[in-house]
């Protein structure tokens, strides 16, 4: 059976009722096995992570059948988890902070890949940041993931926000399109596209594990109903995640030949490879789903303070971390 339903779908265009019917297809499929509809942005050259536990097997071990629906960006997959079409989802917890200060029942249950594998990318007449200054900055929506980790890594390489200009270019490849057609100067994204920097004329100018190494990048979310509702199957699912990466992380060839399947890379793309290296070099990911407390404090604060979020508050009324402690154990960590 084929677990990825429905690639690209958006709330926008389909309508969550496009969603019932693919999770109603993979229902028909399922089998014996407890179904769990889990939600994640479109597949890229992380997907050997990504996808490993319900790739890899690793969800049949645990007596469940792993169904990954892909979006076409996180807020979309958070309104899908919301609406109860989803059992889980993962995704930048920037994503997700702002429904949870309006009161929306989001608890982060891990964090598969805390660390910030992100670029930014320029024009090569961009010698330093400072040569941004009163340039556009390609982005996405404001609040998102890009933008907060523009303004982040711009910031700390002595450059305001008020004195860059930030502008919705689209998704990750279409932002890094835009700097090398000129469209912008610079672009944040995902770290990957630096292995195709020299074609398309661009150059990785700030790193994130360098400059903004506190951002937490991606967590797996779930409702406090979902919580009540199925808790043991969440234990297992987290405790399938746990087999998977570690499985991923000790396995660099099968990781990436499960990133060119499931994200249908051309046979010479590098993209996998790189994020895999960078991955590991920078101890992005975490098998154990480690729950960065005190980054996600400081991811939060920096969403307050650059007026993304309205009011302070605790990130611990934001997380439920038993459900790991009990998937630490049936994974036997």
């Amino acid at each position: 059976m084929d677990r990825r339903l429905n690639k690209g779908i958006a709330a926008s265009i389909f309508g969550i009722a496009a969603l019932a019917a693919g999770v109603a297809g993979f229902a028909a499929h399922a089998g014996a096995a407890e179904q769990w509809r889990h939600g994640i942005v479109e597949a890229k050259g992380d997907a050997g992570f990504l996808f490993q536990a319900a790739e890899g097997g690793f969800d049949d071990k645990h007596g469940l059948n792993i169904g990954m629906v892909e979006f076409t960006g996180g807020t979309t997959t958070l309104k899908a988890l919301i609406s109860g079409e989803l059992d889980s989802f993962e995704a930048s917890p920037v994503v997700a902070f702002s429904a949870m200060q309006q009161g929306a029942d989001i608890k982060i249950i891990g964090c598969d890949w805390p660390g910030m594998t992100y670029t930014v990318f320029s024009g090569l007449d961009i010698k330093s940041p400072k040569d941004l200054i009163g340039k556009s900055i390609g982005v996405s929506a404001p609040g998102s993931l890009p933008a907060m980790f523009a303004q982040l890594a711009l910031e700390a390489s002595g450059v305001s926000s008020d004195q860059i200009s930030l502008v919705n270019a689209g998704g990750s490849a279409n932002r890094v399109r835009a700097v090398s057609l000129g469209v912008v100067a610079a672009a944040a994204s995902s770290s990957e596209y630096a292995v195709n920097a020299d074609s398309l004329n661009i150059k990785p100018l700030l790193s994130g594990a360098k400059v903004t190494p506190k951002f937490v990048k991606v967590c797996l979310m779930t409702t406090g109903a979902k919580i009540r509702e199925r808790h043991d199957d969440m234990v297992k699912f987290l405790a399938a995640e746990m087999d998977g990466l570690n499985y991923a992380l000790t396995h660099r060839d099968a990781a990436v030949a499960l990133a060119h399947k499931v994200a249908h890379l051309d046979a010479d793309d590098k993209s996998a490879a790189f994020i895999y290296d960078e991955a590991v070099e920078n101890k992005a990911v975490s098998p154990e789903l480690v729950i960065p407390v005190d980054n996600l404090q400081w991811t939060y604060d920096q969403m307050v303070r650059l007026g993304a979020l309205k009011e302070k508050a605790d990130v611990h009324d934001f997380i439920d971390g038993s459900l790991r402690e009990e998937a630490l154990a049936l994974a036997g960590k």
